[in-house]
């Protein structure tokens, strides 16, 4: 499988939402099953004494330190799982270099494929996001016409000026009467305090959390040789910037806030994913499943 198909620049020439959804699903579905994945929902179940033939990436290596015996995972599929997207949509999503994708799109297309990929799991499906002019809430369900009200309302997005993120995660956390599986996107450019203590507080109702977080290619890399101020997407406000003697402490500064995330979600069971916007989607989706699979 060729898989420069699935990068974004590729992927968002087809230009309706529920299209790209279901080309990237079909992309992940090819991937798991050559990978010999037991299917997306998969969760851990039991083990099973090692035989000739079973898949050695199954091996539980911890189990076999402790018995001194191989013995592979056994996954069964979940039923009834309730999905919930959770959605950013500030103004430093909406930043973009040149003519790249922007957070925001991004982080729609990927949501609008775990949508596409849990409802062909009979799944049931959510979204909360608040944009410039709109709450969108869509409890979870399962049924065609959900499905087509989360594309519309991932597909006509406006970015606000100011973030709501922790706030809504704080909602959810309140909102939530079962247990199931959070899909967050974010680049975190928020009121930090407030989005921890949100985060923790929906960790805390038993969800499963998966927490992406989005970064521009160019946050990552700095490609402003000729900069001399830089904006702040949120507030507006310019620092002057020598963009040479800035990227060194810069890259530590950005190292230090991804691994303050990684240490954070790990305290509080939270699947930590740092993604940037020229990412394939069907790796990253994969990856995510390798990862809870773990």
């Amino acid at each position: 499988m060729d898989r420069t198909q699935f990068d974004p620049d590729v992927v968002r020439q087809l230009g309706r939402i529920d299209i790209i959804a279901r080309v990237i699903v079909s992309g992940v579905r090819r991937g798991l099953h050559r990978s010999r994945r037991r299917g997306f929902s998969s969760e851990f179940s039991d083990f099973n004494p090692y035989t000739p033939g079973d898949d050695l990436r199954l091996l539980d290596w911890r189990l076999y330190a402790r018995t001194d015996r191989l013995f592979v995972k056994r996954f069964e599929a979940e039923t009834n799982v309730e999905l919930m997207l959770l959605l950013d949509a500030s103004a430093s999503m909406a930043w973009r270099w040149q003519d790249t994708i922007s957070k925001l799109e991004y982080a729609a297309n990927l949501l609008a494929a775990f949508a596409c990929l849990h409802m062909r799991q009979q799944d049931q499906v959510g979204l909360l996001v608040h944009d410039a002019t709109s709450l969108h809430h869509l409890p979870p369900r399962c049924r065609r016409a959900q499905l087509e009200a989360i594309f519309s309302a991932l597909d006509e997005l406006s970015p606000g000026n100011a973030s709501t993120f922790p706030i809504l995660v704080d909602s959810l956390a309140r909102l939530r009467r079962h247990r199931g599986i959070v899909i967050a996107c974010s680049d975190l450019e928020e009121e930090e305090d407030s989005l921890r203590a949100a985060l923790r507080e929906l960790a805390g109702t038993g969800n499963e959390i998966i927490l992406f977080h989005l970064l521009d290619e160019a946050e990552t890399t700095l490609p402003f040789e000729d900069a001399t101020h830089l904006r702040d997407s949120e507030t507006g406000a310019t620092i002057p910037v020598s963009v040479q003697q800035f990227r060194d402490q810069y890259a530590e500064s950005l190292q230090r806030f991804r691994q303050s995330w990684q240490d954070e979600c790990e305290q509080c069971g939270i699947l930590y994913m740092p993604v940037h916007t020229a990412m394939n989607y069907v790796d990253v989706i994969i990856e995510m499943v390798e990862k809870r699979n773990i």
